[in-house]
């Protein structure tokens, strides 16, 4: 008998054979139909079949085979006896469907009462010894496994261990089998064996299955019987595939409970392995049965938990599994030295996560374990890799520090270890996990109260507060980088986060918190320029400690003195951030130092510190004076500054407001662009006419306190309506003037002629020159409009314009579009602004003509 070529033709004889077989059965003819199951089990004889294809072609021979063992049942005494028929299969000629037979006939004689049990196992089991080719003896045990898991179900302890051995027996020649098929073959075709073995796994495993679910909770059983034979052979057998492979089976099929109980056999396991196999893995199945164990019975009663690890657990120092753990990782070092980063990390990640889950506020665990890996970074002897950064990142920052923020901080404060594995990885990933940290703390909105801990955190965050190292720069380049483009920065996302360290600082002593924050600068100085995104921070906290200074002042009178010396002391370190700035960015940020002068000075007034806050104001006009350059900025900064001044009231002492208000409005006189001076002057004369702030209790006409002097007020308007006369541009001009008339408007309703000096005849006399000056512009622009009409000729491109330019007619003819248009136009006419701003203030005159009867002395016609 021979077999198929062709895996579809040996399916085709198959399907043929156990049709006949079949026939030959319903005939009563038993030694045909055994003659045709013969020649079916020879196409299991193929050498040339895969794995995949064996597979195939011996499910359909199982299906035949069930068919001729259920008639065996059926007939036995009837027609035939089994013991008879037992011994006449064993007369095949082929070896292989001779024990596939014998194994059919004896499942099914088992199945008699009068079987002689253990004689038919025993000779079972020593027959398929007979069969050592690889692919058809793993098939051959794995049909005899298949056929007998019916006969394994005992509830006494003997026939458990019986059957248990003949299932240990069998999966040890199995897996003997299976090791061998790795070295069949040419060495070139390793890959591909390896790849089938892999497909074959099953069948071990299914040994490893019945096993399980013959010792049930017998954890005795399984701990001195079961568990030492199948670790034996896991040993011994030295395959890397073999071994990876086993040791997760036994990890997943048996209980939880069981490993608990045998968690340092498991482990010791481990360290006799191939030293390819990746133990790692091994470790971290283990870790995630004991914390799918933990986690199932987190619902459960916990007198029945505790009744169950005491049950499982192993006796004496063992008892808790982080030392089991850390014994290994003892051992593991000591016998693997050459164990790498890449392998041992995650084996620590994953004992970490098991202390984590079974012990979750046990630091010590966490400290000697991070301790364990700086060690072993420190043997690596030279920087770690990037590739590498995926192992520390999650054993930095694994989900469980992330998910348990108050932890996670005694982690960062408290563990030693925490900080140097941190330092000893590169810069990117410490610049990583500092971000992370970062984002922790500040979503948590964790509150630092104490040095030591803000030390400890800032000390993590190293890698973001050192500045980095800056490339080489072109010698034709300038060395200074404080030109017009210093100013254009914008705030880094890691400088961002440092800042926001700084706002979770706090302490209910106002002494403790500010050293907090001077705990933060001394070491944000250590950044250089980048202090320009961190002091700010800084200042702003220290601005509140000085508002509590007041409120608790308010609160309690009789410590006055004290806080009022708490108080400047603040000050005086607002002063020395902004120096420490100023010194570490220079041009970077004027503005910035400006409006951080501008905002201390008004706090300060606001504190009743007069010669603090006249302090803060000089040093802004010093900056105004000698950094500010640009046209704009100064304009603003000149505004920032009346607004500021004007809400002060205790500056009085001593002239400090009459010597601000002075150099403010002569500043503001001095600025480049005209309409800027205009502007900045009308702006400042409100410096001489103090307005109600309702904060502070202030109410027009009951508070006579009012700094007032309406002649300087009537001095400023004059000046800046000289300036806006003598502006060329008659839009800009006009414009101007009609701001001017609504300030103008301003001071006449808040007071009386004799008090602002700004009367009827003054207003009269505007209202007239703006339209005057409205008048001329509307011929102005009427005479260019006719000339444009007029000049129809090609030959004429092009005028000569008042500044002695020549301006060409396709110009000329869009300005004159515009201008001919009425001023009533929704447009956005350059001419139609100071018409239409003109006209609404009148219509506002003409209001309040009916509200105040002194508004009826103006002419407005």
């Amino acid at each position: 008998m021979s077999y198929a070529e062709t895996i579809d033709q040996a399916i085709a004889n198959c399907k043929q054979q156990t049709v006949l077989m079949q026939r030959c059965l319903t005939q009563e003819k038993l030694m045909d139909a055994l003659k045709h199951t013969s020649i079916m089990l020879t196409e299991l004889r193929n050498p040339h079949l895969s794995p995949k294809q064996y597979y195939e072609l011996y499910i359909l021979i199982y299906d035949s085979l069930s068919i001729l063992s259920t008639y065996f049942v059926e007939c036995h005494t009837k027609r035939h006896h089994l013991a008879d028929l037992y011994e006449l299969v064993q007369y095949a000629g082929n070896i292989v469907p001779r024990l596939y037979l014998m194994i059919t006939v004896g499942s099914s004689y088992l199945q008699s009462a009068d079987a002689p049990r253990e004689e038919i196992f025993k000779d079972m089991i020593e027959m398929c010894k007979g069969v050592q080719n690889p692919i058809r003896g793993l098939f051959l045990r794995y049909y005899l496994s298949q056929r007998t898991k019916q006969f394994f179900q005992a509830d006494d302890v003997e026939a458990k261990k019986a059957n248990a051995n003949f299932i240990i027996t069998n999966f040890i020649e199995m897996n003997k089998l299976w090791v061998r098929l790795q070295h069949q073959g040419p060495l070139r075709e390793r890959e591909q064996r390896t790849r089938e073995r892999k497909e074959l796994k099953i069948l071990i495993g299914a040994n490893v299955v019945r096993l399980s679910q013959i010792v049930e909770s017998d954890f005795t059983m399984y701990k001195e019987e079961i568990l030492p034979q199948i670790l034996e052979q896991v040993v011994q057998c030295r395959d890397v595939v073999s071994q990876e492979y086993l040791l997760d089976v036994i990890c997943q099929v048996f209980p939880d409970e069981f490993h608990l109980g045998t968690l340092a056999e498991l482990l010791a396991t481990s360290l006799k392995l191939n030293p390819t196999v990746p133990i790692n893995k091994v470790v971290l199945t283990l870790v995630e049965r004991l914390n799918g164990f933990i986690d199932r019975q987190e619902n459960s009663d916990s007198d029945d938990l505790a009744q169950k690890l005491a049950a499982f657990s192993i006796a004496g120092e063992n008892q808790n599994l982080f030392f089991v753990f850390w014994k290994f990782l003892n051992q593991l070092s000591d016998e693997r030295p050459d164990l790498s980063l890449q392998e041992l990390a995650p084996v620590i990640q994953g004992v970490l996560k098991l202390t984590l889950r079974w012990y979750p506020q046990n630091i010590s665990n966490v400290d000697v374990l991070l301790k364990f890996m700086y060690e072993k970074c420190q043997e690596y002897g030279k920087s770690i890799p990037e590739e590498y950064d995926y192992l520390f990142n999650d054993l930095l920052l694994p989900q469980e520090f992330k998910s348990e923020p108050a932890f996670f901080c005694k982690i960062l404060t408290k563990c030693e270890s925490y900080e140097k594995l941190l330092s000893a990885q590169n810069i990117s990933l410490q610049k990583h996990c500092t971000n992370e940290i970062l984002d922790t703390l500040t979503q948590a909105e964790w509150q630092i109260s104490s040095k030591l801990e803000l030390e400890k955190l800032l000390s993590l965050c190293g890698a973001l507060i050192e500045p980095g190292v800056d490339k080489p720069s072109s010698p034709l380049m300038l060395e200074e980088e404080d030109g017009l483009d210093s100013d254009n920065w914008s705030l880094t996302p890691d400088q961002e986060k440092l800042a926001k360290l700084t706002h979770l600082c706090y302490n209910k002593s106002i002494d403790e918190h500010s050293e907090l924050l001077l705990t933060c600068r001394n070491w944000y100085q250590k950044s250089g320029r980048n202090v320009r995104y961190l002091f700010p921070a800084i200042i702003c906290n220290l601005w509140k400690l000085i508002r509590r200074c007041q409120w608790k002042i308010k609160r309690k009178p009789e410590r006055r003195e004290k806080l009022n010396n708490t108080t400047k002391q603040l000050f005086k370190h607002v002063s020395r951030t902004i120096n420490d700035l100023y010194s570490a960015c220079g041009g970077g940020c004027f503005d910035l130092l400006y409006k951080l002068n501008l905002q201390t000075a008004a706090l300060a007034d606001q504190s009743e510190l007069g010669d603090i806050a006249y302090d803060f104001f000089s040093q802004a006009f010093t900056i105004f004076e000698e950094s500010l350059s640009d046209s704009r900025t100064q304009f603003q900064a000149i505004v920032s500054m009346a607004q500021t001044l004007q809400k002060t009231r205790n500056l009085h002492v001593e002239s400090y407001y009459d010597t601000l208000i002075t150099r403010c409005t002569l500043h503001g006189s001095k600025l480049l662009k005209k309409q800027d001076q205009c502007r900045a002057v009308y702006t400042c004369s409100h410096l001489w006419w103090a307005t109600e702030i309702s904060l502070l209790g202030e109410e027009e006409g009951v508070t006579e306190s009012f700094y007032r002097e309406g002649k300087r007020v009537l001095e400023c308007l004059q000046r800046s309506l000289r300036v806006a006369d003598s502006i060329m541009d008659n839009i800009q001009s006009c414009e101007l003037m009609v701001e001017i008339l609504n300030r103008c408007c301003y001071y006449f309703i808040h007071g009386d002629e004799n008090s602002t000096h700004v009367g009827v005849k003054y207003i009269n006399g505007l209202i007239e020159l703006i339209k005057t000056n409205l008048d001329a512009l509307k011929l102005e622009i009427s005479s260019v409009s006719e000339e444009h009409r007029g000049s129809n000729s090609d030959e004429d491109r092009t005028l000569i314009g008042i500044d002695g330019c020549y301006i060409h007619q396709s110009t000329l003819n869009s300005v004159a579009a515009v201008y001919s248009k009425p001023p009533s136009s929704k447009t956005a006419n350059l001419e139609s602004v100071p018409i239409e701003h003109f006209q609404r203030t009148l219509r506002y005159i003409q209001d309040q003509k009916d509200v105040d009867s002194r508004f009826k002395a103006i002419v407005l016609l």
